[in-house]
């Protein structure tokens, strides 16, 4: 491990850390569950393991608790040996917000701008975007 990526985990704390090493395996995860089941499938799967149950959290902690996950997610995808869709950093950030307890929705858009076709996937929570920059 290179000591650039070292100091990246010192800055971290310990519950960002879990967050991260959660956030790894499950981008390859989803890419292969979408290649092999569809977006449908992979999605209604994903629904059925989402809820644990620790019940939602308070609107005024869950928006910076979205975008704190949505930073060590946009992390973990530039740590992958290959590009990271925006599908699947997406689906991954929206599952682990599920899975702590806050209602964010899974955004897909699609549209043939120019007659060329065009996808892009992003999280919204109360109708903000909380991973896309543009």
């Amino acid at each position: 491990m290179s000591f650039r990526r070292l100091k990246l985990l010192a800055r971290l704390t310990p519950i960002e850390r879990r967050l991260l090493f959660s956030a790894m395996p499950l981008l390859p995860l989803v890419g292969l569950s979408l290649r092999l089941f569809g977006l449908r499938r992979t999605h209604d799967y994903m629904c059925r393991l989402a809820p644990a149950g620790t019940g939602f959290v308070p609107d005024s902690y869950a928006g910076d608790e979205a975008r704190s996950v949505a930073r060590i997610v946009a992390i973990a995808g530039r740590r992958m040996p290959y590009r990271v869709t925006c599908l699947r950093e997406s689906m991954v950030l929206w599952w682990l917000l599920l899975r702590r307890g806050i209602d964010a929705q899974l955004i897909i858009g699609v549209g043939k701008p120019d007659n060329v076709f065009a996808a892009h996937a992003w999280v919204e929570y109360l109708g903000q975007v909380i991973n896309d920059d543009g």
